[in-house]
């Protein structure tokens, strides 16, 4: 559990990189995805899923205007990325930075056909 607590209206430095310094980004369709990620997932309302969301009527998708953080700047490497970002709403960075990871990893695990250490070790176990 993190000691110091974010807090709302201040900005922080936020960084994430590939597991064993692997890339993240293959190309360019992963960094479109990651974008659209970016943009989707940084709202109050539970979004679902963004391949649902591409069938949603645009009004809808948008009902929320209220923001999680709001993006300062952001830089994207082949295998990590780096964000500043203002905490625009209660715990929103921490809410963030949980959907962008799950999202766009189960995306990038999907698409390039990776699976889960555990999972695919422990259903591959002879008794």
């Amino acid at each position: 559990m993190r000691k110091t607590q974010l807090v709302e209206g201040e900005y922080y430095h936020i960084f994430n990189r590939g597991v064993d310094k692997r890339e993240i980004f293959s190309d360019q369709l992963d960094v479109q995805r990651f974008f659209q990620s970016m943009d989707e997932f940084n709202t109050l309302d539970p979004i679902g899923s963004i391949y649902e969301n591409f069938f949603r009527d645009r009004k809808e998708k948008n009902k929320s205007k209220k923001k999680l953080v709001g993006f300062v700047c952001f830089c994207l490497n082949p295998n990590h990325y780096h964000f500043i970002l203002k905490q625009t709403a209660e715990r929103g960075i921490e809410k963030f930075m949980h959907r962008l990871g799950v999202g766009y990893t189960k995306y990038f695990n999907k698409r390039h056909e990776r699976s889960a250490f555990f999972s695919k070790g422990l259903s591959n176990q002879s008794t």
